[in-house]
């Protein structure tokens, strides 16, 4: 390449460097492109308000909460033999209350008491032998009210379907336990059988808490100590030095009164020679102060 090739060839190359250059030049002057828009931010929606269950009303008594967040039924802390008569109890109340709610209850009840009626008794007596255990003399009353609680409970008639569903499931296999594992069988089926009212009351307090808030607490207000409280003096009291003493005027004796004189009555003349005084009596005299009155004289 000759002596001029050359030449242009380096123009051209050094013209591609300078475009080059400037464009980057260009390039880092130029105003970024904005960010694009981030998406909004959809907040989830709130949980739509909890709902009365069916068959509550407002007012209603809920069963209470033990501190393990339990509630209170007939079942907690049975023995193997309270759980035996307290199902027997429940499957009762299920086949006297469940015509109208399906049925199904009454039939397996029955069989079940004919064919199991020694075992079922001998549960019963041990259970009533734990009522006569502490030696109260009105156990009979205590157990009577207990076994009447029981009835309430499972006949509550807002869970009277559920209860009745889970009952019919229950009596249908509570036939076919052996007589050892009936205990086991029980408390199971009594967990079971209690479901529908835990719900119930989990379900009302929801709805009562949420529309019914417990008030605020209320804090007392602070106790005043006793050297806090300010102290009244009472006024001095005067002593009797102080009192002045009003000093009556004295009082006159009788002996110290004036007597006037009474001037002699003018004398009257029934004759000629014979004057007689008008007034013949002495004047009374004055006795003196202290001077014992005499005696009036006594009558003949």
């Amino acid at each position: 390449m000759d002596y001029l090739g050359k030449t242009m060839t380096m123009r051209s190359n050094l013209g591609w460097s300078l475009l080059g250059g400037m464009a980057l030049a260009l390039s880092g002057c130029a105003t970024p492109p904005a960010p694009a828009p981030l998406p909004p931010i959809i907040q989830a929606p709130p949980p739509p308000p909890p709902t009365m269950p069916a068959g509550g009303y407002i007012g209603m008594k809920s069963a209470t909460k033990r501190a393990d967040g339990k509630y209170v039924t007939p079942n907690l802390d049975n023995t193997d033999q309270a759980a035996v008569w307290h199902l027997r109890n429940a499957l009762n109340v299920a086949a006297l209350g469940c015509d109208q709610a399906g049925g199904g209850v009454l039939e397996h009840y029955n069989a079940w008491l004919r064919t199991r009626a020694a075992v079922i008794d001998r549960y019963y007596q041990a259970y009533i032998r734990e009522w006569q255990a502490p030696g109260w003399w009105d156990w009979q009353r205590v157990y009577d009210d207990n076994q009447t609680r029981i009835y309430n409970f499972y006949a509550q008639p807002a869970m009277r379907a559920a209860f009745c569903a889970v009952a019919r499931e229950e009596v249908a296999q509570v036939g076919q336990v052996a007589d050892d594992d009936l205990p086991t069988f029980a408390r199971a089926a009594l967990l079971r059988l209690d479901r529908p009212f835990v719900e119930f009351y989990a379900a009302y307090d929801a709805w009562r808490d949420y529309y019914q808030p417990a008030p605020p607490l209320v804090v007392p207000p602070p106790v005043v100590q006793a050297s806090e409280i300010p102290v009244v003096v009472p006024p001095p009291v005067a002593q009797a030095s102080e009192i002045p003493v009003v000093v009556p005027p004295p009082v006159v004796q009788a002996s110290e009164i004036p007597v006037a004189a009474t001037p002699p009555a003018a004398a009257e003349t029934l004759s000629e020679n014979d004057p007689v005084a008008a007034d013949s009596e002495t004047p009374p005299t004055l006795a003196p102060a202290g001077a014992p009155i005499p005696a009036p004289p006594s009558p003949l």
